[in-house]
């Protein structure tokens, strides 16, 4: 058949498009070769590799092709200690678990024990003892899955708000956020010092007068209060 001829018929090229399209499909789908052989799992530290392949359910020997990524990744999330997921193909057979999860950014006690609060608010896990780096809030919670404060408690909202916006250095050196309402958030650092901190505007502000604060050889000595509630004019008692 001649070069003309083909031009003649576009619509032959369209055959062949969907010939090779479906040959294509084919292989990709049937031959063993491009079927689910290895699932790697990262980004994880708090919930195990091992928690994630049982919630994701990914049997081995399936078309890599027609793996439902979206629908794993969502059975992924439901782990409360996951904030996301995200699946990838990598081919010729092997998917690419990441998860994104959830970090604390305080703590709040029920009668279960300890719960962590994530930084979106979900409460996420219960655990026997304190951690050391993130303060505890001041409202009880009942269980996980909760949303930190669980109620129209104002006060501990702002707190909330005031501990999730603390840079992580800063946040470890903390015992406690208390609030006795909204504008009156104050944080008890471990070494005994309290900070008067207010509402939860102008954090950057005050974050820094507190970082320069705690700089000072006086800071827990000849000062324990320190009120940046208007952090441009700091006061010290």
């Amino acid at each position: 058949m001649s070069v003309t001829l083909w031009l003649r018929r576009p619509w032959m090229w369209v055959v062949i498009a969907l010939v090779v399209g479906a040959s294509t499909v084919a292989v990709l789908g049937l031959a063993p070769f491009f079927r689910v052989q290895h699932v790697d799992v990262s980004g994880n530290s708090q919930v195990s590799s091992d928690d994630v392949l049982g919630a994701a359910e990914v049997s081995q020997g399936r078309p890599l092709l027609t793996a439902p990524l979206d629908e794993i990744a969502s059975r992924i999330e439901t782990l409360d200690a996951v904030a996301s997921a995200s699946v990838t193909r990598d081919w010729p057979n092997r998917l690419q678990i990441v998860v994104k999860e959830r970090r604390p950014v305080g703590y709040a006690l029920s009668d279960d024990g300890v719960l962590l609060v994530g930084s979106d608010g979900v409460i996420y896990r219960v655990q026997a003892n304190p951690p050391s780096d993130v303060p505890l809030l001041p409202a009880s919670v009942s269980g996980v899955g909760e949303t930190y404060p669980g109620s129209s408690d104002d006060a501990a909202a702002e707190a909330f708000e005031v501990a999730a916006g603390l840079p992580r250095a800063l946040r470890r050196a903390i015992e406690s956020v208390e609030a006795t309402g909204p504008r009156a958030v104050q944080l008890v650092f471990s070494d005994g010092v309290v900070v008067e901190w207010g509402s939860a505007a102008e954090a950057a502000q005050k974050e820094a007068v507190v970082m320069a604060m705690r700089e000072q050889r006086q800071w827990g000595r000849s000062f324990t209060v320190v009120d940046v509630s208007v952090p441009e004019a700091p006061a010290l008692r």
